[in-house]
């Protein structure tokens, strides 16, 4: 018997650990995969640190696209469309003055990033425009226009 008379392996109430319901394991699950997502891990050099957020829209006549890659120097920035997809890719380089500081909270991904966007037409790569002002990107791609339908005429033989 352990001392003070308790049989071993018994727990008075100061003892005793409240045990993690369903709700608290989920509150605590949601907050793991929150910072999970601007966890800072070393990048290697084949893969992209961080992927710029994008929107897609249309009109009549043209594709927009519009990226959001603050601090990111024009000439650090490389778009190309290939087949159906426009990609979007480049460098953001941490500041010099960065270095040299102590976080407490880091957010802003720095390194190289690509994005890649299935256009939803058929573009015409040669007449696109790109324009990049207070941090976006907004690049506009004329439609293709579509072929119209051709007559195809076909000899059926019979025998």
């Amino acid at each position: 018997m352990a001392p003070g008379g308790k049989g071993e392996g018994t727990m008075d109430s100061e003892e005793r650990t409240r045990l993690a319901g369903p709700d608290e394991i989920k509150k605590e699950m949601e907050r793991f995969f929150e910072h999970l997502e601007r966890w800072k891990r070393p990048v290697f050099f084949f893969e992209k640190a961080w992927k710029p957020r994008c929107d897609v829209s249309e009109t009549k006549d043209e594709v927009i696209v519009v990226a959001d890659i603050a601090g990111v120097a024009s000439e650090n920035i490389d778009i190309a469309v290939e087949g159906n997809s426009l990609v979007i890719s480049g460098i953001r380089r941490e500041p010099e003055s960065a270095t040299r500081r102590n976080y407490r909270q880091m957010e802003i991904s720095y390194g190289t990033f690509e994005r890649v966007l299935v256009l939803p037409a058929k573009v015409d790569a040669e007449r696109a425009k790109a324009d990049y002002d207070d941090g976006f990107l907004e690049i506009r791609l004329p439609k293709v226009s579509p072929e119209p339908p051709r007559e195809v005429e076909v000899d059926v033989s019979t025998e």
